[in-house]
């Protein structure tokens, strides 16, 4: 029905004028004129915000990495490896948009009164020159150990007291070839380790481990809620082989690094 405007009368569809004053009547119903989207310019100064803005984002994507190194004296290669690769390894990772720092601990058997101790460069924990962190690791020398099991989790559980940064990823890469004392002089259990990973928050955990050895899996309980994996260590008494093996290994610890550092 078509309703006159004039007198409010209802007529036909089919109606030209109303039947009642006879006012011509509408064909064709009234449309809204809609706006077009109108484009947003930006001042220089705004602008200069944005990209502020965006910088910061990119500047959060960093990571802590401690390493905790075992520098008994069957782990030769793999001290030499850090040092010979620890500047590809933090290229890596920076190339991928992560600012990264690293520290490492090294720490052997605590039971004979060999403790861990963690490396100061310049008089810091953690540094984000790869250059001085190569300098100390050059100066660490493979020896001692006593038996097969080393103070490991202990070494890990003085790795989580270190001086992470509250806006950086916090990383902890463990690196041995040998299983750890259960109890240690300090650490009666691998469960108490794996509550104080989750309790300081560490958001990525590494293993570096003899991964077929029975005895050394009980590492793997570390990774419970946490981001990481393990990786081999590699076989043989022959340091040059295994030292070539663990660069590789480091490279690919590097890349999965920055991937999982958000």
């Amino acid at each position: 029905m078509k309703t006159c405007l004039n007198c409010g009368t209802s007529n036909l569809d089919t109606a030209k004028s109303c039947q009642q004053c006879g006012t011509e009547l509408e064909t064709k119903p009234k449309t809204t004129s809609r706006s077009k989207p109108t484009i947003k310019s930006h001042s220089p100064e705004e602008l200069v915000e944005a990209l502020k803005l965006t910088a910061e984002i990119l500047a959060k994507r960093q990571a802590d990495i401690m390493f905790v190194l075992d520098c008994t004296g069957s782990m030769e290669g793999e001290i030499n490896a850090i040092k010979e690769t620890i500047m590809e390894f933090a290229d890596t990772i920076e190339k991928d948009g992560v600012r990264v720092r690293v520290g490492l601990i090294e720490f052997r058997d605590r039971l004979i009164n060999e403790e861990h101790r963690v490396l100061k460069i310049n008089g810091e924990v953690f540094t984000n020159n790869p250059n001085l962190f190569r300098q100390e690791v050059s100066k660490l020398k493979a020896y001692g150990g006593g038996d097969a099991p080393e103070s490991s989790l202990d070494a890990v559980m003085f790795a989580l007291r270190q001086p992470f940064d509250s806006d950086s990823n916090k990383v902890i890469v463990l690196i041995t070839d040998a299983p750890p004392h259960i109890p240690d002089q300090e650490t009666q259990n691998i469960e108490e380790v794996v509550r104080e990973i989750q309790t300081v928050g560490i958001d990525q955990f590494y293993l570096v481990i003899a991964t077929q050895d029975t005895e050394s899996k009980v590492y793997l309980k570390l990774l419970s809620g946490v981001k990481g994996m393990a990786f081999d260590l590699g076989k043989g008494d022959d340091f040059r082989s295994r030292a070539d093996n663990f660069k590789r290994t480091l490279m690919s610890l590097g890349k999965t690094i920055s991937t999982m550092t958000r």
